[in-house]
């Protein structure tokens, strides 16, 4: 029942690409060409970086609360975000 409660951004977004990656490579996998089967072999390769995130925030929650870890999460997203918005003013 408190499951809701100890939800973060990068659990939700980590479990959300952790599905869509599994459905992805083993459509891939099944697929007909080998570049397809190397590409979904990727993209499992890629699903360790983001369990290795589930696992640190995970631990992180445990320790510091969801409502702290929460707000350093937001507050990276939205440095990257930043990070974006500059890049694409000094590309134009």
């Amino acid at each position: 029942m408190n499951f809701p409660k100890k939800l973060t951004l990068f659990f939700l977004l980590g479990i959300l690409s952790i599905l869509a990656g599994i459905i992805y490579a083993i459509i891939l996998i099944t697929g007909n060409s080998a570049q397809d089967g190397l590409l979904g072999i990727y993209i499992l390769f890629g699903l360790i970086p983001v369990s290795l995130v589930i696992l640190i925030d995970r631990l992180l929650v445990r320790k510091f609360g969801n409502q702290k870890v929460n707000k350093v999460q937001f507050s990276f997203l939205l440095f990257i975000i930043l990070l974006w918005i500059f890049r694409f003013i000094s590309n134009l």
